[in-house]
């Protein structure tokens, strides 16, 4: 089997929700850390320039998204279950559901919190979010974004009040690994004012340390220019999958297109190679990387034709 790497950096939420996986599934890992913001100079060139964080590369194939990055660690590891038998569904949209729900407001909430902010970030972000994320701008929101953590934490203590060990039952899942990371990213940040301020703490501490126990697995360090050569020396795959459904949305196979988050982030291009109710890939090329596929889940990203532009 090719490398697993993972492009991720420390303080990326979504980053330790896939750092759990790797562990949860006993993957041993390659870490390449990116830089925080744009520009990423040896990453643009293997991914068209999608930009969030982070990226798992198996090889030439780079998944995007970590809704779909667990997909591939699920097959990756031979230890757990990113998704319990009968339960596959339920995890996946119980992930969707507090993730949408708790993240961006738990990263509004712990920044506003953050005095020194590099304000390199602050502009690199605001058109990817949509949102100032200057603490002085935050800061006088705090009790809006409060309420809306909390009232999604009031579910999730719900979920646990039973006394089970997880969300699904007395084994991890994905959707603890998705429950978890906004918190995380709350309390390695936001100091003890904003940890103090998040509700059910009897409940949710348990469970929080039990995740957290669950830990990273064996990693080694990689440079951004060693990924870049086991993208050269690896063959992408040829996936052919293709559902009529495509047609209906006006896309074949081969037809050059956009993949565009649904909420926020930037479009990347690419001819398009496969279309499933789960999955698209698209392949993309560069001179210094060679060729790789590119996949998205379909929940979440939408795929249109595009104009090819003139080397």
């Amino acid at each position: 089997m090719s490398k697993v790497i993972l492009h991720h950096y420390p303080l990326s939420p979504y980053s330790e929700k896939i750092r759990l996986a790797l562990g949860l599934k006993g993957v041993s890992w390659n870490s390449v850390e990116i830089p925080v913001w744009t520009p990423r100079p040896k990453l643009t060139p293997m991914t068209g320039g999608y930009r969030r964080t982070p990226i798992l590369q198996v090889g030439a194939e780079f998944y995007c998204d970590t809704l779909h990055i667990l997909r591939a660690i699920e097959k990756l590891g031979t230890s757990g279950s990113l998704y319990p038998k009968g339960q596959e569904a339920l995890a996946k949209a119980l992930g969707w559901w507090i993730e949408k729900g708790s993240f961006m407001n738990a990263v509004c909430l712990t920044i506003g919190n953050m005095p020194g902010l590099p304000q390199e970030l602050i502009e690199e972000r605001r058109p990817l979010f949509r949102v100032d994320l200057d603490p002085e701008a935050l800061r006088p929101k705090r009790a809006m974004y409060l309420q809306r953590v909390n009232a999604h934490i009031a579910w999730l203590a719900e979920a646990l009040a039973d006394g089970r060990g997880f969300i699904l039952g007395t084994d991890p899942s994905a959707a603890d690994l998705s429950a978890y990371h906004p918190i995380w990213f709350a309390r390695q940040n936001g100091g003890s004012e904003v940890n103090e301020l998040i509700s059910f703490a009897t409940v949710i501490d348990p469970w929080y340390e039990r995740v957290a126990a669950i830990g990273h697995s064996n990693f080694s360090e990689m440079t951004p220019d060693q990924a870049i050569e086991v993208a050269k020396v690896n063959e992408p795959s040829e996936p052919d999958e293709w559902s009529s459904e495509a047609q209906n949305v006006g896309l074949r196979r081969g037809d050059w297109v956009s993949v565009t988050p649904d909420d926020y982030g930037n479009s990347v291009c690419g001819s398009i190679l496969s279309w499933t109710p789960d999955e698209i890939i698209i392949r993309h090329e560069d001179p210094s990387v060679g060729r790789v596929n590119l996949r998205f889940p379909r929940v979440g990203f939408d795929a249109a034709p595009a104009e090819k532009q003139a080397a």
